[in-house]
């Protein structure tokens, strides 16, 4: 696992978590790609380029105060990393304290994240990695 991918996700939760969104996504590549898992009705469009996730994010931050992230169980092989991370905030309309899990695959090039896949499950991220248990 490359320490350089870990450290380097950890700043941009850390930026994030912060307020500084735009700290948090310096670490994409330009033509960076991100698939959400699907879970969120609706929200199921590969978003391209850091504009595009910046619009993804737009779209939780609308939806929800509050929103922090913390990562986990991070596993490392080749150029990516699988990783599961926790996704906390209050819902804007209804007050509710929410939290949910998130697994996410990037792949890296160059220092910079290329493409991220999330998962449902940590067994999905996983296959979707070509790693087993």
């Amino acid at each position: 696992m490359s320490e350089e991918s870990v450290e380097l996700v950890r700043r941009a939760y850390e930026a994030f978590n912060r307020g500084d969104l735009d700290g948090a996504l310096a670490v994409l590549a330009s033509d960076f790609e991100y698939t959400p898992s699907g879970a969120i009705p609706g929200v199921t469009e590969t978003h391209r380029g850091p504009d595009g996730f910046k619009r993804f994010v737009g779209w939780l931050l609308d939806q929800f105060d509050d929103v922090r992230f913390e990562i986990s169980d991070v596993i490392g092989h080749d150029d990516q990393l699988v990783y599961r991370h926790t996704i906390r905030g209050r819902g804007k309309q209804s007050g509710a304290e929410t939290s949910w899990d998130v697994w996410q695959v990037v792949r890296f090039r160059d220092g910079k994240a290329v493409r991220a896949h999330a998962y449902t499950t940590r067994e999905e991220a996983l296959e979707a990695a070509g790693l087993r248990e």
